[in-house]
């Protein structure tokens, strides 16, 4: 474990890596932690295992993998979130002064929403570097850039209800807006901290699995690491 301190306010960077799960199944549309295999909505929640319809977060690192949770998705793309939680159940969970690193997977329609948010982010980038003259490496200068304005702002990941042909399902919207106070000023310096810290943003779960889904290394298949992570049903395939 380590511990970022900034302004009064502490973040926690936890050994075992604080994974949730964003669950957009019908009954649900709420993120989860823990086993919730076989349980209903109503079951988890009171067994202390949801953390609400949204969580608002100052974001350290955004990673896009290729990832099998059989048996419904074999090497499908899905992008890794990690932030700090500055608002939601992740958030409340702590003393108001606090906070840690924490992860998810979006998926499907949730990782295009913020796809969307990643490409603004790049046309800033991609403006300012012709405005400052268009001089060094723009790849390089637009990493750097996109950075930047990713930790000025808290993004804010919420469960939308969709219908689609076999009914109602979630997928997981994204916004962002500027810092309203000391704690999430603090925790946007701390993800930038987090972001330039090597190593610190990785599961090694994730990564294996990853690894595996490309064909790079050959083991065999883990318990699967994320249950229940989007609708169960096959039917459901598609969706978010």
């Amino acid at each position: 474990m380590q511990v970022i301190t900034q302004d009064g306010f502490a973040f926690r960077i936890p050994a075992i890596p604080a994974r949730y799960r964003a669950n957009c199944s019908r009954e649900w549309g709420m993120f989860v932690v823990g086993d919730t295999k076989g349980m209903r909505a109503s079951d988890a929640e009171k067994a202390g295992l949801t953390r609400g319809s949204f969580v608002e977060m100052a974001l350290c690192a955004i990673d896009l993998k290729t990832l099998t949770f059989e048996p419904n998705y074999i090497n499908e793309e899905f992008l890794e979130i990690w932030g700090i939680p500055t608002g939601g159940e992740m958030k409340t969970k702590f003393h108001e002064k606090c906070s840690e690193l924490s992860t998810f997977l979006i998926h499907r329609q949730s990782k295009d929403r913020m796809g969307y948010a990643i490409e603004q982010l790049s046309r800033e980038a991609f403006n300012s570097w012709v405005s400052e003259g268009m001089s060094g490496d723009v790849n390089q200068y637009m990493a750097d850039k996109g950075a930047q304005l990713r930790t000025s702002s808290i993004y804010r990941f919420e469960m939308t209800a969709k219908e689609g042909q076999f009914g109602s399902y979630f997928i997981v919207s994204v916004s962002s807006r500027s810092p309203q106070n000391d704690f999430e000023c603090a925790a946007l310096n701390a993800a930038k901290q987090i972001y330039s810290m090597a190593g610190v943003c990785t599961d090694p779960r994730i990564e294996e699995n990853h690894q595996r889904s490309l064909g790079l290394i050959n083991l065999p298949a883990l318990p699967e690491a994320e249950p229940a992570i989007l609708p169960n049903s096959s039917k459901s395939k598609g969706r978010s």
